[in-house]
């Protein structure tokens, strides 16, 4: 613990250094990163939270339960929040949540994913730009967040988390609107902050790396966004598709921040996190590549 704080103090001093050194440059970058937020992610996640949120505290109790069936967990609402609205809604919904730590933990298996609308409306309509590939990349990342979710199972445990009642109230709607302008305020800055990052990253490369592939992959596992952009623009639609849906699912540094922020207050270990999205990354790139090659 003593040489990560040394090294993360290096760290900081090394960026703001290389700020210094050029701060007109950098602070165009965390600008880049903000408007790339402001077009790609916020018109596509706000409303859609909001309108999710609201939905799922009016919807009526049901008698069956989808992820006790298949996850031992009774959190319907949780992982609907997660599958809709993405990062980092489904870390925030646990953290509200009355779960204890075991029971987060294991949540965290099959409630974290990237929202359909930006998969749709970014990545397949801006980047990729064929309609197969972006199904592929939809249907690979959930069957990726079910298989995740299975696997981490136990059988022999199964916990009821209760759930809010259908009544909506004033403040519902206003904590509601508040809530989500934060989570997705809190999502652009550190969007803009990566974006940045990986900018004086690629200056410090020489040139002909800078737009390398798997520079542009190694940002992504940085900031998700950065890197899905750079892989689209550098190679062909199927090799873009697979490691785009490599890096969606695994989120990269940057979502794991946003996702931290909330589960940290549910004392869950780090390390934990980050085994689940391995393996969830891992079931995304395998079925991503075999959807591509039946398919595309």
């Amino acid at each position: 613990m003593k040489y990560l704080k040394f090294f993360l103090i290096i760290l900081f001093v090394c960026i703001a250094a290389i700020f210094i050194s050029s701060p007109a440059k950098y602070m165009q970058s965390f600008f880049d990163g903000l408007t790339v937020w402001a077009y790609n992610v916020l018109p596509a996640l706000f409303p859609f939270t909001v309108l999710t949120t609201l939905a799922l505290k009016i919807k009526p109790r049901g008698k069956h339960s989808l992820t006790k069936t298949l996850f031992g967990i009774s959190c319907d609402s949780e992982f609907v929040m997660s599958l809709l609205c993405g990062y980092p809604i489904g870390a925030k919904a646990i953290a509200d949540s009355n779960a204890d730590t075991t029971t987060a933990t294991r949540m965290c298996s099959f409630c974290s994913s990237v929202g359909p609308i930006f998969m749709i409306a970014t990545v397949g309509a801006k980047l990729l730009q064929n309609t197969v590939a972006t199904v592929i990349l939809i249907v690979a990342h959930f069957l990726s967040v079910i298989l995740n979710g299975l696997i981490y199972r136990r059988k022999k445990l199964i916990v009821n988390l209760s759930e809010n009642g259908s009544r909506l109230t004033p403040s519902d709607f206003g904590n509601t609107i508040t809530n989500s302008a934060l989570s997705i305020i809190s999502v652009g800055g550190l969007i803009a902050l990566f974006y940045m990052l990986a900018d004086m990253i690629k200056n410090l490369l020489p040139v002909a790396l800078s737009d390398n592939l798997a520079v542009s992959f190694a940002i992504g596992l940085l900031e998700m966004t950065n890197g899905v952009f750079g892989i689209c623009k550098l190679t062909d639609v199927a090799t873009a598709t697979v490691l785009s849906s490599t890096l969606l699912a695994f989120g990269g540094l940057c979502v794991f921040l946003q996702c931290y922020a909330f589960l940290g207050t549910k004392n869950i270990k780090a390390v934990d996190i980050f085994k689940m999205k391995m393996t969830q990354s891992a079931f995304a790139t395998i079925l991503s590549f075999v959807l591509v090659k039946l398919f595309l």
